[in-house]
């Protein structure tokens, strides 16, 4: 039996490996694309800087071609800045836009005319920067809203052509991740990243009589 065809763009971190799991121990065939090697996790890689357009629809172009139409994708990428904001350059400000909201467009707009024929979903990973614009996040934040906005105006106007588009706000850190390295969080604290897995999982699952477009996770008492 053919597998069936699951992409995670930014397939590196803790969370993208955990995906990667889940998702072959649903039965997917999972593929990655990031710019470094996220390990054995995936059944097939694809090195790519996802800020770059050019590089992101070369990627994708060739995962379609060496395994047809995807079921699923996955975009996971992201590039975290916390920096003044008279500090933040446009330079900088540009780049954290191109990896959180470019890459996030151009990998949809390259599925999507795949997927209409059979549906799919399309999923985007957010974080609490995606609802709320803290002190010092204002190019972090500025696009996380923006994908949370492309995932709103996609599940609008693909829903009813049956691609299921949803948005997780990642509200926390992800046990493992650079995050918690660079706040020393304890693992305890922190969402661990097969739950976070599990709960994709769950979306792609839905019946198309249900969907979900937008949920939030946390740790137990993680505060919002």
């Amino acid at each position: 039996m053919t597998q069936s065809l699951a992409i995670v763009a930014g397939a590196g971190g803790a969370l993208g490996p955990a995906i990667a799991h889940a998702l072959d121990q649903a039965g997917y065939l999972p593929v990655g694309i990031s710019r470094t090697n996220p390990g054995d996790s995936f059944r097939d890689f694809i090195p790519a800087d996802l800020s770059n357009p050019e590089n992101t629809e070369s990627a994708l172009t060739s995962i379609l071609q060496r395994h047809g139409t995807p079921a699923v994708l996955i975009y996971n990428a992201h590039r975290f800045l916390i920096e003044a904001f008279e500090d933040t350059s446009h330079e900088d400000f540009e780049s954290v836009w191109r990896t959180d909201a470019l890459g996030a467009f151009v990998s949809a707009k390259t599925v999507i005319p795949t997927m209409l024929e059979h549906g799919g979903t399309i999923l985007f990973s957010g974080a609490t920067a995606s609802t709320r614009g803290s002190a010092r996040f204002s190019a972090f934040a500025s696009a996380k809203f923006a994908l949370r906005g492309l995932a709103q105006s996609l599940a609008r106007e693909y829903g009813p052509r049956g691609i299921h588009v949803a948005h997780i706000v990642i509200d926390g850190l992800i046990e493992g991740g650079h995050a918690q390295k660079l706040f020393k969080v304890p693992a305890k604290d922190c969402i661990p990243a097969g739950a976070i897995a599990h709960e994709y999982l769950n979306l792609i699952r839905q019946p198309k009589g249900a969907w979900t477009h937008e949920i939030d996770i946390r740790p137990s008492g993680g505060k919002f």
